[in-house]
């Protein structure tokens, strides 16, 4: 980091800064320059709050050079491959995660799990503790929602992947979820992060619509910090001013997360766009912008479904879109090829 003082500043304050960063094993030197003095600052910043520099009396501002952490970064290491078992690995190849939002009976989710698999899907995923804005809407099936997840992806040699809402339930989605899913609305529960990173269940983390970028990896870092090191990123867009979609999704995003970081990222275009019409194009998208795989909300009924069906592709636009994914695959694998 570098931290500004204005020209006038006394000399007794810039020693009592230079003499704390000292203290603290921080290397520095001081540059007068026509309009400021600036002391750029070497040193481990992961763990340490840099609001307290503002606090000394003569600074002007702090700018931060390097990022505030690290075991997400390339630099700790250079790609995670988080291995299922059978065959299941993400962030190795293209993987599509699919499955209804919320788990709402037997039948259902069984058919909606015949269906994707035929298709190649090996992740099943479905809701069963519901987050709902009011309460009175559906909340999901709960435990045995869980076990019908579980027994749906078992009769078809699939994964499964469900939302975690309360630090209470770890124990039932240790028992029958392949990857539990810490949603939007807790990207920055921490005390749910802290609990979760101490497993080495594979964790996939979205982004909160209102999140930056950097405190989106810094959620992350809170899971690896905890020695947890089986983490998927998942981009599902943040909130704009713009009605026309249900989030705005900036897809350099994908790009953004893979330069900087060696986890897997995945693309939800079902909570991105929410609208069925375009979710299509923004899944195939995503093939081409580096993302190792998608999740997408499928329900054979849409208009009957008990949580946003608004967004659910039907069988046909689901099987109709893996199979051009699917051939972007080959493409873009051949042309790395060529």
């Amino acid at each position: 980091m570098i931290i500004v003082l204005k020209k006038d500043e006394q000399a007794e304050t810039i020693r009592n800064i230079t003499d704390v960063l000292a203290n603290n094993g921080f290397t520095h030197s001081v540059l007068p320059g026509a309009k400021y003095i600036l002391i750029p600052v070497l040193g481990d910043f992961t763990t340490e709050d840099l609001g307290r520099f503002r606090s000394f009396k003569g600074v002007h501002k702090i700018l931060k050079i390097s990022a505030p952490y690290y075991l997400v970064t390339k630099e700790f290491r250079e790609k995670t491959v988080v291995d299922l078992g059978d065959g299941v690995r993400i962030g190795d190849g293209f993987c599509t995660i699919a499955g209804p939002c919320s788990v709402e009976s037997e039948e259902s989710i069984r058919e909606i799990a015949s269906l994707l698999s035929k298709s190649g899907v090996r992740m099943l995923r479905g809701g069963t503790f519901k987050l709902r804005s009011s309460p009175y809407s559906f909340q999901g099936m709960g435990v045995e929602g869980l076990r019908l997840l579980n027994s749906a992806a078992r009769e078809h040699n699939m994964k499964c992947i469900s939302e975690i809402s309360d630090i209470r339930n770890i124990d039932s989605f240790m028992e029958y979820v392949d990857v539990i899913q810490v949603g939007a609305r807790n990207m920055q529960n921490y005390a749910l992060l802290k609990e979760l990173s101490t497993t080495k269940k594979p964790i996939l983390l979205k982004r909160s619509p209102s999140a930056t970028a950097e405190e989106f990896l810094l959620s992350a870092e809170y899971l690896l910090s905890g020695g947890n090191e089986n983490v998927i990123l998942c981009e599902r867009g943040i909130k704009s001013f713009d009605s026309a979609f249900r989030n705005d999704i900036n897809i350099a995003s994908v790009p953004h997360y893979k330069h900087i970081s060696h986890l897997p990222v995945i693309l939800d275009p079902s909570h991105g766009i929410g609208v069925p019409t375009y979710i299509p194009a923004v899944a195939e998208s995503a093939v081409v912008l580096g993302a190792d795989g998608v999740m997408v909300e499928v329900h054979t009924d849409p208009s009957s479904a008990l949580s946003d069906g608004f967004q659910a592709l039907i069988p046909e636009k689901f099987l109709a879109m893996q199979k051009r994914i699917s051939q972007l695959v080959d493409f873009v694998h051949n042309q790395m090829d060529s």
